[in-house]
């Protein structure tokens, strides 16, 4: 015990304060900019995260747009090319016909794909019928003259392209059932005199382009959709309800500007950006609603009925943290934070020492083996320790796999123990190869081998990656020369499961291993309790 005298008082109480004092200011100064930018640091990702997002879903819709717009300037060709627009010439319109099916069959995207004369008649027609393409002939042949797309598509010049909007089929005057997005474009066909002979139509499935979008849904909390110029939804995950609204009598309370007043004011004069708003943060881009880029000898004039799109995301219930809205956990932490500067200004000499000989403890201890690189046996069981601790808190689980070589003495007996040497090797490259995610690899002595896998989701998955390593495995080694196959035995055992303490889980997957020994090696069991 320490006697205070005077000069002792004189040393130890102005340090005392002073390090406290500063201890103090320097803790809540970490708090602070740890919580600050740690929540800064969370809305940085979230927004780039959202801003890539909404590129890809913007590159996504591009290369679709242009893609069907490729395609209705090949059908196109096919129609000049093979003069088909001579109504009289049925040689000619079958071979165009063939060109125009076997397009439908390959690309698998496009409900009907049509030619009409400039009365609007039919006189080719390829029907998808659910993935089953078929020509339509004869009299199922159909005059469109009076449709809205076919009127639209007369006053086209060479190298228009007349492109609707997004909306759903109607047939026989009533919105087909399942609904079906579509999209139509056209393009005029001119014989070799340049006269106008025909109208290229292309009814592109819209479903495609939509449920492309879906994929893009990656955390179910946000919302994602797409709007036209409107402001109707054309996708919302979160609400297929409102979609195609407009359909439906034009009903204005089913727009975006209805529905999130709040967050349009921010999207409606800019073509772009991203907003944190009080609920979260919304990002907003524009793309075209139309083929932008296309590759054609003619020059090419987009008509179009719905010239911009908005992509929208909105992450809700993001985490914003202001020093006004510390919890009572926080305030709990404050406190302990002054305690813990009290403690360490008093004591701070030993816990000086303690770092010496953690350090020192640390410098020590030989955490892998010198032959495979992989972790020994003592650090795996400390990191096995650690990984169950949290597993228990979390209540989660863990898998141990225990590998074990078979006939590894009969090699070294035969061809030396360098030989053994390259064995090991070769199986901690397949372990590390196979296991390196979400895991610790593990040579426990000999030719003993272990794997824990930290992260365990789904049990076929490790099942998986074991007969992935089996199979890697299963390559003969060429040892001087003559190939030598080195098969392995495995056991596995999951926490908590077989076993809630490491030795006990090492135990029961070291039991599971040798009784695939047993039954025939080359292997893997899963321990079975009796």
């Amino acid at each position: 015990m320490i006697t205070f005298g005077k000069s002792n008082k004189l040393f130890f109480w102005p340090r005392f304060i002073v390090l406290f004092t500063i201890l103090n200011i320097l803790l809540f100064s970490v708090f602070y900019f740890y919580k600050y930018s740690q929540n800064q640091i969370e809305i940085s990702k979230i927004k780039s995260e959202q801003s890539a997002l909404i590129s890809a879903q913007k590159k996504y819709i591009a290369m679709t747009l242009n893609s069907i717009g490729q395609d209705l300037l090949l059908l196109s060709d096919f129609i000049e090319i093979n003069k088909a627009y001579q109504k009289h010439e049925r040689k000619l319109i079958k071979l165009a016909e063939m060109n125009t099916l076997a397009l439908s069959l390959r690309k698998g995207l496009y409900d009907q794909l049509r030619y009409l004369d400039l009365e609007g008649n039919e006189l080719i027609r390829i029907n998808y019928n659910n993935g089953i393409p078929s020509v339509v002939t004869g009299n199922e042949l159909q005059n469109k003259f009076d449709r809205y797309y076919f009127q639209d598509s007369l006053s086209l010049n060479d190298g228009d392209i007349y492109v609707s909007i997004l909306d759903l089929n109607i047939e026989h005057g009533e919105i087909e059932e399942p609904y079906k997005p579509m999209i139509r474009l056209a393009t005029p066909v001119y014989d070799d005199q340049g006269n106008k002979r025909g109208i290229v139509i292309l009814n592109y499935l819209a479903a495609h382009l939509l449920d492309g979008l879906k994929l893009f849904s990656l955390d179910k909390r946000n919302h994602h959709m797409l709007i036209n110029s409107n402001n109707y939804f054309l996708f919302y995950d979160k609400r297929p309800d409102l979609e195609f609204a407009f359909m439906f009598n034009e009903d204005e309370s089913k727009t975006y500007p209805a529905i999130y007043p709040i967050t349009y004011s921010c999207i409606e004069k800019e073509p772009k950006g991203q907003y944190e708003i009080g609920s979260g943060i919304l990002t907003f881009d524009s793309v075209f609603a139309y083929p932008k880029n296309l590759d054609s000898a003619k020059s090419v004039k987009i008509v179009k009925k719905d010239s911009c799109w908005r992509l929208i995301t909105f992450v809700p219930n993001y985490p914003k943290w202001s020093i006004e809205r510390i919890s009572s956990s926080e305030i709990i932490l404050v406190g302990c934070f002054i305690l813990l500067s009290f403690i360490v200004s008093l004591v701070i000499t030993q816990l000086q020492l303690k770092k010496k000989i953690d350090h020192n403890e640390i410098k020590k201890l030989a955490h892998h083996d010198s032959l495979t690189g992989l972790i020994n046996r003592g650090y795996f069981k400390k990191l096995f320790h650690w990984k169950m601790q949290k597993a228990r808190k979390n209540e989660t689980k863990l898998a141990l796999i225990y590998i074990d070589l078979d006939g590894f003495k009969d090699l070294n007996d035969n061809f030396g123990h360098s030989a053994g040497d390259l064995a090991l090797k070769a199986v901690a490259r397949n372990l590390y190869s196979t296991f390196s995610e979400n895991s610790y690899v593990a040579r426990l002595g000999g030719d003993e081998f272990a794997v824990l896998i930290h992260t365990v989701i789904d049990e076929e998955e490790i099942f998986a990656l074991v007969e992935e390593f089996l199979e890697s495995s299963n390559t003969p080694l060429m040892l001087e020369d003559i190939p030598y196959q080195l098969s392995t035995s495995i056991g596995l055992a999951f926490f908590p499961e077989h076993g809630r303490s490491i030795n006990e889980l090492m135990h029961n997957a070291d039991a599971a291993m040798y009784d695939i020994k047993r039954s025939g090696k080359n292997g893997f069991k899963v321990f079975e309790k009796l």
